[in-house]
């Protein structure tokens, strides 16, 4: 639900996974754009690196948001002039042509040529189809921005692509987090922003590029590691004979054990397991933190299928949503209060986490209750269990975290993210893996080398920036060595139709998303939304909008207090800085809706309801009022969904009780920025 669409457009494009950048890129950059990612929220440290690099080199930046929220005015505050806002909803890819358009009708020069015919393949395609094709004003009713305010600042981005190649650091450096990844078309919002810092050459130099945000909750240790079903540790797929018989060599299990699980399917990832789940093919869920609210359509489809599987919850909170729907609950231990671990952030830089090595009585650290279990599992299936894992527990009765990190370094020789110089600093050096992580404050991957590990790793990729002799692949990771660009399309002719079919899910009995993918497709390659508002009923007081219409759009997203938790929502700092659910409204649906500041009200749409204070205006009385909404669209955060009753049938804050269940179809990630929705007035 995370970042799974950066994943696999990063792959399709790129070859592999991960941002290429570093965070020293932010002071080099002469231009920093944000696409569906409120730094100033969800990561505020960024966010005052771009503002201090902002007022000391007066760069632009642009934000493409449909709030105006507090990263928009922020940037304001240091320079309005040369702030940028582009109100969008759902029109990123059309926006990034129409740029694209722009580049090659009016600013050539901005264009990078050779890098296009030396180091990619695809770019004809893309030219012909942006230059024929993505006119701001032919795109205008999709991108829903004034032309010449577009063409204005794609102006801004030749200057600042012709001054970053001219000095030979600086450009474009382009940030995204969740809420870009959250589309039907998901992994086509990567490619498609790739295209077009690939078109005008912001990529592989220092001070550019494409830079996905994750990493607080290791996402990108998961990532690194095969997060996903289809993929094995090192960025490579089950596909790949050779390296699946490298991974079971390195993991000591036979290798046709692997060579089955290649021959599996997944259709539709979470959501298609918990479709399973509902038709009964899926019996058992095992369920480590990744809270079930995180997922979209709660009253018609997860909770329905957690409630027909008998599921295993490991969990270090109390009251996590998870508990209420857990046969067995195993609890553990956090990486605080045992000996610790390692984490990956944004920039593959691996950090050392200390704890206290002081669990709580009754717990088990994670990583122990993996192990043992993992040996369970072996010796019932006839395998080795001390060979496959050969841990051996300290005196304090766990295991020590650095010796699997260790065969995470083996395991890794010969891949991109090749760790083993790490070994040789330990051999001559006589620095331990984990002490080499602490000395360098993080060691960022690749270090294949003795010289790459004892400098600190690779600060970069692509393009000669490794420094890597004998590295395995060329300027990019793919199999040519070229970054390959694919034209993603946004076309809104004859959408009805097919949202039609899609407003089926969570709607009718029986309709599953996994047996209508080609329908998914069609919405992906056409850049739609899972569903359409009834605008013609936008104009309307809350009580003369009929029960069946639904004329606003709503998304979902983080509040800056509790990030990316459900679980810390009931300490007592904040629930005093955040006490309940909110939907921000703009002011003028609420005059015309009749609703005043402060009143309850109920969000509805075709699957379910929650119920929140109407939020409207920087001059709220409902906390934290930080950000401003355009006409007929709606937010919420989704974290308190928690925060009001742990009993399911109380609950009255379950924003995921809304959304839909429609999913890009290859990175499984799904919508939900853009809801159908209607407001109703909770008379007291």
């Amino acid at each position: 639900m995370c970042m799974t669409s950066a994943v696999t457009g990063y792959f399709k494009s790129l070859g592999s996974d991960t941002p290429p950048t570093a965070y020293e890129d932010i002071e080099l950059a002469d231009m920093v754009t944000h696409w569906g990612h409120n730094a100033r929220g969800s990561h505020p440290i960024v966010f005052w690196r771009i503002a201090d690099h902002k007022a000391n080199k007066k760069i632009p930046t642009l934000v493409v948001d449909p709030r105006r929220t507090g990263t928009v005015m922020g940037y304001e505050e240091v320079n309005e002039a040369n702030s940028y806002h582009f109100s969008t909803i759902n029109g990123d890819i059309a926006i990034q042509n129409a740029i694209a358009h722009v580049l090659l009708t009016s600013h050539e020069e901005a264009i990078a040529w050779d890098f296009l015919k030396g180091h990619s393949t695809g770019w004809e395609d893309y030219v012909k189809g942006v230059t024929e094709r993505y006119a701001p004003e032919k795109v205008q009713h999709i991108t829903m921005i004034d032309p010449k305010y577009l063409r204005e600042v794609a102006a801004i981005w030749a200057e600042a692509s012709i001054k970053g190649r001219k000095n030979g650091k600086g450009g474009v450096l382009s940030l995204w987090g969740i809420g870009y990844n959250q589309h039907i078309h998901g992994q086509n919002n990567t490619v498609s922003l790739i295209n077009l810092m690939a078109l005008s050459g912001n990529i592989g130099r220092p001070g550019c590029g494409p830079f996905s945000m994750t990493g607080q909750p290791n996402a990108m240790g998961e990532r690194l590691t095969g997060g996903l079903t289809g993929r094995l540790p090192f960025n490579e797929g089950l596909s790949n004979v050779a390296w699946r018989d490298h991974i079971a060599k390195v993991w000591r299990i036979p290798p046709e054990r692997l060579a089955s699980v290649a021959k599996e399917e997944n259709p539709g990832m979470a959501i298609g397991m918990m479709e399973r789940a509902l038709k009964g093919d899926v019996k058992a869920m095992f369920l480590i933190y990744a809270t079930h609210i995180d997922l979209p359509d709660q009253n018609t489809l997860v909770r329905p299928a957690l409630n027909k599987t008998f599921n295993v919850v490991q969990e270090i909170y109390r009251h996590a949503p998870n508990n209420l729907y857990a046969d067995v609950i195993l609890p553990a231990a956090t990486w605080g209060e045992w000996v610790g671990g390692t984490y990956i952030q944004s920039e593959r830089r691996f950090y050392v986490c200390d704890g206290t090595a002081n669990p709580i009585r009754g717990t088990k650290p994670d990583m122990d209750m993996v192990i043992d279990k993992g040996r369970a599992i072996a010796t019932a299936l006839d395998l080795d269990a001390d060979a496959i894992f050969p841990y051996k527990k300290m005196a304090n009765g766990f295991y020590n975290p650095e010796d699997v990190f260790r065969d995470i370094v083996i395991a890794s020789k010969g891949s991109d993210s090749d760790l083993t110089g790490m070994l040789e600093v330990e051999e001559r050096d006589g620095v331990a893996l984990y002490d080499q992580i602490r000395n360098h404050r993080g060691i960022q991957w690749p270090a294949p080398t003795y010289e790459i590990a004892r400098n600190g790793g690779t600060k970069r990729r692509y393009m000669e920036q490794e420094g890597w002799d004998g590295k395995p692949y060329g300027g990019f990771r793919t199999a040519d060595g070229k970054l390959h660009m694919h034209l993603c399309e946004q076309n809104y002719e004859g959408r009805e139709e097919i949202i039609a079919q899609l407003s089926r899910a969570g709607t009718e009995k029986g309709f599953y998303m996994i047996d209508n993918l080609h329908l998914l497709e069609k919405a992906r390659d056409n850049g739609l939304t899972p569903e359409l508002p009834d605008f013609d009923f936008l104009n309307k007081r809350w009580d003369e909008v009929p029960v069946d219409k639904y004329p606003f759009w709503i998304g979902l997203g983080v509040v800056y207090e509790h990030f990316h938790t459900a679980k810390t929502i009931r300490s007592g700092t904040t629930k005093r800085l955040v006490p309940e659910m909110y939907v921000e409204m703009n002011i003028d649906d609420a005059g015309v809706l009749g609703i005043e500041d402060g009143e309850w009200v109920r969000v509805i749409s075709r699957r379910g309801s929650y119920e929140a204070r109407a939020s409207i205006g920087l001059d709220s009385k409902v906390k934290p009022a930080r950000n401003t909404v355009p006409r007929g669209y709606m937010f919420s955060p989704w974290n308190l969904s928690v925060g009001d009753s742990a009993d399911p049938e109380k609950n009255r804050w379950l924003a995921n009780a809304i959304t839909h269940r429609a999913f890009d179809p290859v990175s499984g990630q799904v919508d939900f920025k853009k809801c159908a929705a209607r407001i109703e007035k909770i008379r007291v």
